[in-house]
């Protein structure tokens, strides 16, 4: 087992970077919901700016339940 950590750490392969949501995709996001308020939005941006888990979540929601969902986050 020892060999094996030793052998990964020597490896010169680039690890690769995760997937990074851009601000242009969160707002688009925020705009498919519709009567968000400005200030809603704004707050929810801010939230989904630092948590990218908390966008793939709002994604898989249907759309008719996402609104009340943000809301309700702290």
């Amino acid at each position: 087992m020892k060999k094996d950590l030793v052998d990964a750490f020597k490896t010169t392969e680039p690890i690769p970077r995760p997937k990074v949501t851009t601000p242009a995709e969160i707002l688009d996001a925020l705009r498919l919901i519709h009567d968000l308020a400005e200030q809603d939005m704004l707050r929810c941006y801010g939230m989904l700016v630092l948590n990218d888990r908390l966008l793939q979540a709002l994604k898989e929601l249907p759309i008719t339940m996402r609104k009340t969902w943000l809301l309700m986050l702290p």
